[in-house]
């Protein structure tokens, strides 16, 4: 995936909408770029969240308390539970072959420092 295609993908999480383009591409260095085959867990509730997740490609299933919605393009998961240092709210699981951004829980600390304060108070759909 190109660096520009991170970028966009970035660009449309509503967690990350606060930063301007030259903060989004600063952000990009804390970002690992995984493909994940169907049928993958990704998170799993209740156990520790030490990542964050941004859906560049493909489709997620999270299943919160027996209801199941799904995660696409410009999508994330985890925002508030690594912000919180809380456990999963729900399980995730990769209903494609999906293409994620993956920031872990030492980068997303580096990051609170540098984001927009407009940031904090963004919450996500998605813990």
């Amino acid at each position: 995936m190109s660096k520009d295609a991170r970028l966009e993908a970035l660009r449309r999480v509503p967690e990350l909408s606060q930063f301007p383009d030259a903060g989004l591409r600063a952000l990009l260095m804390f970002f690992d770029e995984v493909v994940v085959p169907a049928g993958v867990a990704i998170a799993v509730e209740g156990r520790l969240c030490h990542e964050y997740v941004v859906v560049a490609s493909g489709e997620l299933e999270v299943c919160r308390k027996g209801r199941a919605t799904r995660l696409g393009p410009g999508e994330s998961y985890g925002w508030r539970a690594m912000e919180g240092r809380l456990r999963h709210d729900a399980t995730v699981v990769t209903m494609s072959p999906a293409r994620v951004l993956v920031m872990g829980h030492a980068q997303f600390r580096a990051v609170e420092g540098l984001a927009p304060s407009s940031v904090h108070s963004v919450g996500s759909s998605a813990a």
